[in-house]
């Protein structure tokens, strides 16, 4: 046999076997979805995205972090989640992925410790906030850091009293809160409202921190009712004494 004739057969030889590992391919393939199709389906609730450790079910299940699919009955986990009702009140107990089953054993009371995960300090209060990525320091906030929140508020201006003043309001931006603890941080996509699709682009940042009582009403006053951007401190940063800013002040 010639150089040509060998090459031809060496160029069939590859083809056959391209072929026959083509067909066992598509055969077990075919093995497959038929035990999936012959499989029995069960319905299943399912982490759509990340769910942070001590995210309640109920914030979960309202962002649309958690939605309803069918799985084939022997790829179930023992204790899978048949009832959002079965986990009403609890939270997760550590982070559970996207794609993941739920399960029962993954959800504990708040008052777990393991749970929550956090060490609330005296005198304080848990106190979580949700912001967008970019309020939210680009997700670079974690647990244990410093942060500032900077707060921009549009109301009656300081001359409010006065009738003789102008009574227009006065939109003003200023720090509210300096030198904050974090308690923990969990980012998640929210869902929107057009039928049950996840919207991608609408990250948001959900930050736990800690505040005395005091400052834990200014917070949730400012959440109603103000814009909030946070600030990422180093370590050992002292508050910083500023004027705050409204239209006229900007530029001075």
């Amino acid at each position: 046999m010639g150089t040509a004739g060998r090459t031809v057969a060496i160029v069939a030889a590859v083809v056959l076997a391209l072929v026959a590992t083509a067909a066992i391919t598509m055969y077990i393939r075919g093995i497959e979805a038929q035990a999936f199709d012959d499989a029995e389906m069960v319905e299943v609730f399912v982490a759509q995205e990340e769910i942070p450790e001590g995210l309640s079910a109920s914030a979960a299940s309202e962002a649309g972090a958690i939605d309803r699919a069918d799985r084939p009955r022997v790829s179930v986990p023992d204790g899978a989640v048949a009832s959002l009702d079965e986990i009403d009140g609890l939270v997760s107990a550590d982070p559970i992925l996207a794609g993941e089953v739920l399960v029962r054993g993954r959800w504990a009371d708040p008052g777990d410790a393991r749970a929550t995960g956090v060490e609330i300090p005296e005198g304080h209060e848990a106190i979580s906030v949700q912001v967008g990525i970019p309020p939210g320091v680009a997700g670079f906030v974690q647990s244990g850091d410093q942060v500032s929140l900077i707060a921009t508020l549009t109301g009656p201006g300081p001359d409010a009293e006065d009738e003789d003043a102008d009574q227009s309001d006065e939109t003003r931006t200023q720090y509210l809160l300096q030198n904050i603890q974090v308690l923990a941080v969990g980012q998640r996509v929210a869902g929107a409202e057009e039928g049950d699709d996840i919207q991608e682009g609408t990250g948001q940042v959900l930050m736990t921190v800690a505040l005395e009582p005091d400052d834990a009403e200014r917070l949730v006053f400012a959440i109603e009712n103000a814009s909030l951007y946070f600030t990422l401190l180093p370590d050992d940063a002292e508050p910083a004494e500023t004027p705050g800013r409204t239209f006229d002040t900007l530029f001075d």
